[in-house]
């Protein structure tokens, strides 16, 4: 069936996976994937944030996040520390190599931006107001960007 043909939600599954794996091709070079840039955007934009509200904002379960937190903190991009008033309660940082890894993952992302000459802001616009027609994401006054559902198998 020609590509023209296919459904638009086959499109979109489609077109997600194949940016998504464009995106882990060049991330990996920087040693992270999509679902851990996730986590180091979220991280740069907070202080301290706890792990229960962290994957909140990412999204996914709190045992998901926490395979993702250990890969990340084994590569030195983050530090999660007890609290000491509730010692089942983590807080998670981002470290200086975490900062580092995520602006140079900002820079990749300008670079690829200047060299295609396209801007996706049109298309994040039109994605953006069908994620919440179909009842995604409710509007807020305070957009995030750059925030994207991830999977497990990512980091």
């Amino acid at each position: 069936m020609d590509i023209a043909q296919w459904p638009t939600n086959r499109l979109l599954n489609t077109a997600a996976r194949l940016s998504a794996n464009r995106e882990n091709e060049q991330l990996r070079r920087l040693g992270t994937t999509h679902a851990g840039l996730l986590t180091l955007r979220v991280l740069g934009r907070t202080r301290s944030i706890t792990q229960v509200e962290l994957a909140r904002e990412l999204r996914v379960q709190a045992q998901t996040i926490g395979k993702l937190l250990e890969r990340l903190e084994n590569r030195g991009l983050i530090l999660r520390t007890r609290s000491d008033d509730d010692r089942r309660v983590f807080y998670v940082n981002l470290t200086a190599e975490g900062e580092a890894i995520l602006q140079r993952a900002e820079d990749m992302e300008e670079e690829q931006a200047q060299a295609t000459g396209r801007s996706d802001s049109i298309l994040r616009e039109e994605l953006i107001a069908h994620i919440r027609e179909l009842g995604g994401f409710p509007h807020s006054s305070e957009e995030r960007p750059n925030l994207r559902m991830i999977s497990s198998d990512q980091s």
